[in-house]
């Protein structure tokens, strides 16, 4: 049986981070503020708890990030059936994807990381062998850059993601209610979605809604009208076209010392307040930054993406910085 291994990167600004090959998985972050330790990323207490962990705990997921519709699409003119985890849905790739796979290290020094994952031409219904390369990369400047390039065999659907849980606050312990967090979401525009989470193939605009936050509010576990797993477009267009980063979110910790920024050249981002989580964590502990391409994207004609091919492979870039 193929074990779990552990690779620790660090700068000189007292960042250090835990990746793994199972699922190339951010496990932990912990960084100084005010000389104390603080760990900003949910994780379980035993590596074998991410055999069967059924979160996305620090995952790197797809090979297609969140849902798709009826796990169905057209890819280069036929219709293609994925394998559905979720419903009728498919959520992060299927089963035993990208999550739940374990990576190959070709790469690893002080401050840096890269692993590899192919899944075989079919795997869960998606065309193509796929090759997966993530690099994690932490600078001098507290900036976790997350780095994909995705190869195909065939014309294919990818657009995968980082889906760590952060929590900024002093206590991060499993069992202590979680304190607030406030958080700025850098979107004029929202992909309203249906009870299942599908999109409905509107675009629309945050004024004047409970999707508005431009300015950042506090979003807390005894609020539940601010609780959010929800899609935000920072651009109308598709931007993975080159390596230019926006600006998608930030979240604060509760005592205002320490703040993380997301950015991407995804064109949107999945804001998820963790309402989901259940023991060993609990409800609202963690909230995900997951820049993508939007939710069933390949089956809706005017949200940015493109399919990937053995001519164009998809390069993203995922940047979570920290202030203090």
């Amino acid at each position: 049986m193929t074990k779990i291994k552990t690779y620790d990167i660090s700068n000189h600004q007292n960042d250090r981070l835990t990746i793994i090959n199972f699922g190339a998985r951010l496990t932990s972050w912990q960084t100084t503020v005010n000389d104390e330790i603080r760990n900003i990323v949910l994780g379980y207490k035993t590596l074998e708890d991410y055999l069967t962990d059924p979160f996305y705990m620090g995952a790197i997921v797809g090979p297609y990030a969140n849902r798709i519709a009826f796990a169905r699409s057209t890819v280069g003119g036929e219709e293609i059936t994925l394998t559905a985890n979720e419903d009728q849905n498919q959520l992060h790739g299927g089963d035993n994807a990208l999550a739940h796979q374990f990576w190959q290290c070709s790469q690893h020094d002080e401050s840096s990381v890269t692993l590899t994952c192919t899944l075989a031409d079919g795997f869960n219904g998606y065309p193509g062998s796929i090759t997966v390369e993530v690099k994690y990369h932490i600078s001098e400047a507290s900036e976790l850059i997350i780095s994909i390039h995705v190869e195909s065999s065939k014309f294919t659907i990818v657009g995968p993601t980082a889906h760590p849980y952060f929590n900024l606050n002093k206590e991060l312990d499993h069992y202590v209610q979680p304190k607030a967090h406030n958080v700025q979401i850098f979107s004029d525009h929202y992909t309203p979605v249906n009870d299942k989470g599908i999109p409905t193939g509107e675009i629309k605009s945050v004024q004047n809604t409970e999707f508005d936050f431009r300015y950042s509010k506090e979003v807390s576990s005894s609020n539940n009208s601010q609780q959010l797993d929800h899609n935000f477009l920072v651009s109308l267009t598709d931007t993975t076209t080159d390596l230019s980063c926006f600006k998608l979110a930030s979240i604060e910790s509760n005592d205002k010392k320490l703040t993380l920024h997301a950015s991407s050249n995804y064109p949107a981002v999945q804001v998820y307040t963790g309402m989901h989580l259940k023991a060993p964590f609990t409800k609202n502990q963690g909230i995900c930054l997951e820049p993508q391409f939007s939710p069933d994207s390949p089956n809706q004609v005017n949200f940015p993406f493109h399919f990937t091919s053995p001519e164009q492979p998809l390069n993203t870039i995922i940047s979570y910085k920290l202030t203090k």
